[in-house]
């Protein structure tokens, strides 16, 4: 019998034990400082067309996240400044509410999706590849679905793990007590005594949310910020349906009855699809005009500046800037934006805006709301002063990660910000003000690095496998002879693949 030396078997498991741990440490570090774990730093990548969007998604995640955690605890994030007479706060005057209320973010969400996922059918139309269009539409509606409900699934299971691993236990117990969840008091996921009965539960839940007929707005109780997830796969089907009838019609009426039909939606309530809408209309309007063309290709005329006559041909009864003119509807957008989520019938600033929101809305803020994302959106495509604060390496980024971000978030506030929030108080007091937010400032410290550190996690290990997994999957589903683009970029010079959430 042959005996191996001593030490033989420790330095054969040694590497071993070296690279787990270095691959643990790898996948566990965020990905901005995996170069400091033995990563090589990535190559910097030129930014594709509509990169300022992307950015401008990632920072609305993360204003989403300011609102889930207050609201939690003060209800006086969703009114206004001077909202029935007192409300005097800084924190609730126009613009800088928009940093807590998270209503207008949605909206923004629902707007760039209408506008990312109609381009590139509407420029197949206009160039009149009718083929290519059709192909365009089957591969975006075969991918929708698993774009959007991957993700989510696995995040809701990952809640349904930690629910059976007892992270929520403690929780609980803060809800119960009822001494600081002073304001919403958000579904929060049930504890069963039985396993069989928590997963038919979580089952009946996935069913739920996965069901395209239910048109209401469902909060679960494992995560209820998904409840946009089936409103965007909703839509989305809309939209595309939307695409497909008006895409042989000439560009006239094809822009009026998409027009007629977000009037329509907008009397019946149907905020979202308008949303949506708005985004495709928008989308035609820059194909129209060539927007992204002249981003690359920068007009040679040097007159920069548009004259307003009267009649038209008339005297020049006024003239303004381009950039001006854009910076004025992004800042118009921030107010209309600005309107607070509860009460602004009975709001400063806001009270006209209530005569002329449709009466069948029933959440009447939306309204409001839509038009400042819509100004928002179309203002940053037109102009690049704007998208400077969204094109740089932190707002890209935030973009990158925004969907996987979204999607733990709530379940970390639900978890671990629940469960500090009443220590944290305990230490700091919250009898004046200061204290008050004193305690707000270190519980947001504490939660935002964590969620985007599990952001970045889920992101690098969900949200990128679940987009490759969809094409993957329909090229092996595809029929044969059929080609499908996967790559609905803007304009060639500059673009790679956008998010299309």
């Amino acid at each position: 019998m042959i005996i191996p030396p001593a030490g033989t078997g420790s330095q054969n498991f040694t590497p071993t034990a070296e690279d787990i741990w270095l691959g643990l440490t790898i996948a566990l570090t965020p990905s901005f400082l995996q170069q400091y774990v033995g990563v090589e730093p990535p190559q910097p990548t030129k930014l594709h067309a509509i990169a300022a969007l992307d950015g401008l998604r990632g920072w609305a995640c993360l204003l989403v996240f300011n609102f889930h955690f207050l609201f939690t605890y003060t209800w006086k994030v969703a009114v206004g400044w001077g909202f029935a007479g007192e409300n005097w706060g800084i924190h609730q005057l126009p613009f800088v509410h928009m940093l807590i209320s998270g209503h207008i973010m949605v909206a923004i969400f629902f707007v760039i999706s209408g506008y990312v996922l109609s381009y590139k059918p509407l420029k197949t139309i206009r160039s009149r590849s009718f083929d290519q269009t059709f192909t365009v539409l089957a591969s975006s509606t075969f991918r929708r679905a698993l774009r959007l409900y991957i993700p989510s699934l696995i995040g809701l299971a990952c809640v349904f793990i930690a629910v059976r691993l007892g992270v929520y236990n403690y929780s609980w117990g803060v809800i119960k007590e009822g001494r600081t969840i002073l304001g919403t008091n958000e579904q929060h996921p049930p504890v069963y005594k039985s396993l069989y009965k928590q997963f038919w539960d979580w089952y009946y839940t996935v069913a739920r949310l996965m069901n395209p007929f239910d048109w209401g707005l469902y909060y679960n109780n494992y995560n209820p910020h998904l409840w946009t997830i089936p409103v965007e796969f909703r839509c989305s089907l809309v939209l595309f349906l939307t695409t497909l009838a008006t895409s042989r019609l000439v560009p006239p009426v094809r822009m009026t009855l998409v027009a007629s039909l977000t009037w329509f939606c907008m009397r019946y309530g149907r905020w979202d699809v308008v949303l949506f809408l708005v985004g495709m209309q928008m989308a035609e309007l820059d194909l129209l005009n060539g927007t992204w063309e002249r981003a690359v290709i920068p007009s040679a005329s040097t007159d920069d500046t548009l004259h307003i006559r009267f009649p038209r041909g008339g005297k020049v009864i006024g003239s303004i800037s381009h950039r001006n003119l854009w910076i004025g509807v992004f800042i118009l957008g921030l107010y209309f934006g600005s309107c607070p989520n509860i009460g602004f019938k009975w709001t400063p600033g806001y009270r006209w805006i209530w005569d002329i929101t449709p009466w069948t809305y029933g959440e009447p803020h939306r309204f409001p709301q839509t038009i400042g994302a819509a100004l928002i959106v179309f203002s940053i495509n037109h102009s690049p002063d704007i998208q400077k604060l969204f094109t740089n390496p932190l707002s890209q980024y935030l973009g990158k990660i925004s969907y996987a971000f979204y999607i733990v978030h709530g379940p970390i506030l639900h978890s671990l910000g629940y469960s500090i929030m009443p220590n944290i108080w305990e230490f700091t007091g919250k009898e004046t003000n200061f204290q008050y937010c004193l305690g707000f400032l270190i519980g947001w410290l504490i939660c935002l690095p964590v969620s985007i550190w599990a952001g970045d996690l889920f992101w690098r290990t969900v949200d990128i496998p679940s987009v490759k997994f969809a094409r993957w999957l329909e090229d092996q589903l595809i029929a044969k002879g059929a080609s499908v683009s996967t790559t609905p970029s803007l304009v060639t010079p500059r673009s790679h693949t956008p998010r299309d959430q």
